[in-house]
C-alpha cells in the first residue's frame, strides 16, 4: 500500500495532538496516560480508515499513529516556544540563580564543586534552547509511542472490515498506463 496515503491523516492527527499539548490548560490531559497522544493517533487512524479502500491492519494504524506522534512533537514544541514567551515573559536568569541558591542553602553538606557547576549550567545563554532540545526529545519518544498505541486503538475501534470481504481484498480498477488513448472512427 502506498504510503503517501498516511501522510494526510497523520497530519491532522499529529497537528491536532500537538496543538492541544501546548496550550496551558488544556495540556494537563497530558498528565493522565498521555491523553492527548493516544487522542491523537486514534484520529490519525479513524481518518486513515475512511480513506482506505483496503482492510487496516493493527500494524498500519500504529505507523499512522507513529507518524501523527512525530508530527505532534515537532508542532508541540513550536506551539510551546511562544506560548512559554508570552506566559512567564521569558526565562530572567536572576531569579533562576535566585531560586536554585535558595534550594542550595536547605543543604549545608552540599559540595561546592556540585554548587558551581549548577550555578555554571544555568547561567549559560543558551540555557532556553538546550531546554527546547530536551524537552523535543522527550516529546518525540513519548509522543510516538502512545500515539502509535492510540493508531492500534483506533484500529481495533474502526475497522468494521473482516479480512476476505470480497470489496476489501480486491484492488479497485485502474487506468491502464501504457496503452495510447482510444481513437475515434470517422
Amino acid at each position: 500500500m502506498n504510503n503517501s496515503n498516511i501522510l494526510k491523516p497523520a497530519l491532522i492527527g499529529g497537528v491536532a495532538l500537538g496543538i492541544l499539548s501546548a496550550l496551558p490548560v488544556i495540556k494537563s490531559c497530558n498528565c493522565i496516560c498521555c491523553a492527548w497522544a493516544i487522542g491523537g493517533g486514534i484520529l490519525a487512524a479513524y481518518l486513515y480508515i475512511r480513506e482506505s479502500p483496503f482492510l487496516v491492519t493493527m500494524g498500519r494504524g500504529a505507523v499512522v499513529g507513529l507518524t501523527a506522534g512525530a508530527i505532534g512533537a515537532v508542532v508541540c514544541s513550536l506551539f510551546s516556544i511562544p506560548i512559554q514567551r508570552i506566559l512567564t515573559g521569558g526565562v530572567n536568569p536572576a531569579i533562576i540563580m535566585e531560586q536554585a541558591q535558595e534550594q542550595m542553602t536547605k543543604y549545608p553538606d552540599f559540595p561546592q564543586e556540585a554548587r558551581q557547576a549548577i550555578e555554571a549550567f544555568l547561567l549559560r545563554d543558551d540555557l532556553m534552547m538546550l531546554i527546547v532540545i530536551f524537552s523535543f526529545l522527550f516529546y518525540i519518544v513519548l509522543y510516538s509511542l502512545f500515539a502509535m498505541l492510540g493508531g492500534a486503538i483506533g484500529v481495533a475501534i474502526f475497522e468494521k472490515r473482516k479480512p476476505g470481504d470480497a470489496q476489501t481484498d480486491v484492488m479497485p480498477p485502474q487506468p491502464p498506463v501504457d496503452t495510447p488513448p482510444p481513437t475515434l472512427p470517422y
